[in-house]
């Protein structure tokens, strides 16, 4: 901590831009690369201690370099029983640069698991808990509250947070629902509006999961499968396709699995399953011959892993020429945004045509948070050569969404906050940041 202090403090002496990063895994929003050139990126992945595990108040202190994999890794050997917020972004992902970006988990919106923020402003000084004031067992503090300030913003550097855990449960399952969009939708609106699934459901389109599916039999064999193979693996490539998790009691849970198919509406079709049934199916697959479905249900176990807090690359096989290690070595590109709306398959559909009349080769999936909240997160993808185009329709994607009434739900790096910001953000920046050494370009015009 004393080191990246003094760093700050030289580098504001000398006007210096930096440009922080905790592993510099954003993929598709910035990773590591500064917006302006000349900055010095100051990599905080040595900052990784794990400590001070909480079970009265179930958080724990984690640092910027601690990874998905890392704290997973943790919780097995200390707190077997404890588990955390995971998301798709792979094993080598910063849990907490994750909840800064506002990343969202399987379990929830990632900003919400992260509290009691230790930071260093640009003049080496610093901002965190304090005793009197702050409690591990609730967020806020009394008095004034400052976390938000530094969630999606360049006025500090964050060294240190708590995270919130959670119980694992006597039942873990998941449930996977699948048929025609519109029919998937409502009947996912119901089931929050009801109670029945409170967990983020995350859905995706055809070519998404064709695209998964690509991913997730190459892992599992260490080659590309052909297109035949995926067919017969994933003969659900054709239909929209949504994973949510649902924890709790056995009987609450089969309680609540009864009220969801009740919702269904037609076209609709439910499952459920969990690791230890899906593992247990593959074994007496494979011993009755059916190779094809034993196969798939392998292929499937990252995923549903996910779902239960145990993190994977799986989330990154979709990406075109991904071959494990990092995405930005693929052999194309990839951009995410996404867009705020009600639950609605008409904004879904309006917010992706915004989307497809700027750029034709992307992909979407819909995060379901409530029954009144959707996200449209689109991926736009290309090839090296179209960087430049694909840049300047992502900006124009931004503009169009936000003038129809479906703002973005997090900023990429280079995106700014929409008009009628600026005024208090720049205020707060000139505050924290007279000298503009910190991330500067980071979300400002």
């Amino acid at each position: 901590m004393a080191d990246v202090a003094s760093v700050i403090r030289a580098a504001s002496e000398n006007a210096t831009p930096l440009w922080p990063i905790s592993r510099g895994c954003n993929w598709g929003y910035g990773s590591h690369l500064p917006v302006r050139n000349g900055s010095v990126i100051l990599d905080l992945g040595g900052l990784c201690a794990i400590g001070d595990l909480d079970r009265d108040s179930l958080s724990v202190r984690i640092e910027p370099g601690v990874t998905q994999g890392a704290l997973h890794e943790f919780l097995k050997a200390n707190a077997p029983d404890l588990a955390f917020n995971v998301t798709g972004a792979g094993l080598e992902t910063s849990v907490l640069g994750n909840a800064l970006e506002r990343g969202i988990g399987y379990n929830g919106e990632k900003d919400r698991d992260l509290y009691a923020l230790e930071v260093l402003l640009p003049d080496g000084t610093s901002v965190g808990p304090v005793a009197g004031l702050h409690h591990k067992a609730r967020a806020l503090p009394a008095g004034l509250a400052t976390d938000s300030l530094f969630f999606q913003s360049n006025f500090g550097v964050v060294v240190g947070a708590r995270l919130r855990l959670r119980l694992r449960q006597e039942a873990e399952d998941a449930i996977v629902i699948q048929g025609p969009f519109d029919a998937v939708i409502r009947t996912l609106k119901e089931s929050y509006g009801q109670q029945v699934i409170t967990n983020p459901t995350h859905v995706a389109e055809p070519g998404r999961t064709k695209r998964l599916g690509f991913g997730l039999l190459r892992m599992l064999w260490g080659r590309n499968p052909t297109g035949e193979e995926i067919a017969r693996c994933f003969p659900e490539q054709n239909s929209y396709n949504g994973i949510v998790a649902i924890y709790g009691r056995r009987r609450v849970v089969n309680a609540a699995w009864r009220e969801m198919k009740r919702f269904a509406l037609p076209g609709v079709t439910l499952r459920r399953g969990n690791v230890r049934s899906l593992e247990t199916a593959a074994t007496w697959l494979g011993r009755l011959g059916a190779r094809s479905q034993q196969t798939r249900l392998r292929a499937l176990r990252p995923i549903l892993g996910l779902t239960l807090g145990e993190p994977s690359d799986a989330g990154l096989a979709s990406l075109d020429g991904y071959e494990g290690g990092n995405p930005d070595h693929a052999t194309s590109g990839a951009i995410y945004g996404n867009a705020v709306s009600t639950v609605s398959p008409e904004n879904a559909r309006r917010a992706g045509a915004i989307v497809k009349s700027r750029w034709q080769d992307s992909a979407f999936t819909w995060i379901i948070v409530d029954s009144r909240c959707m996200l449209t997160i689109y991926t736009l993808h290309f090839a090296d050569h179209e960087a430049v185009a694909v840049h300047d329709a992502n900006r124009l994607i931004v503009d169009d969404l936000r003038a129809a009434g479906f703002p973005q739900y997090r900023l990429d790096v280079d995106s700014v906050h929409a008009k009628g910001a600026e005024g208090i953000v720049g205020r707060i920046k000139a505050a924290f940041d007279p000298v503009g050494i910190m991330a500067p370009g980071r979300y400002e015009s």
